[in-house]
């Protein structure tokens, strides 16, 4: 059986590491989004794309 097989196409490896909605993230887990933020903001501006301003507020925080 290959990879391109129809059972394997629709299988989804769960995502690890994350939290439910409504939960605090760590410090750690922060200040990774606030550095996400920052470069989707940039990235964003380079493309010309609109950022949400949800994004534009986060990556305006402190690390």
């Amino acid at each position: 059986m290959s990879a391109a097989s129809p059972e394997h196409r629709l299988v989804h490896t769960p995502r690890t590491g994350t939290k439910p909605a409504g939960k605090k993230p760590t410090p750690a887990e922060h200040r990774v989004q606030v550095a996400a933020a920052r470069l989707r903001v940039t990235l964003d501006e380079r493309l010309g794309r609109e950022t949400p301003p949800k994004t534009k507020a986060l990556a305006k925080e402190p690390i």
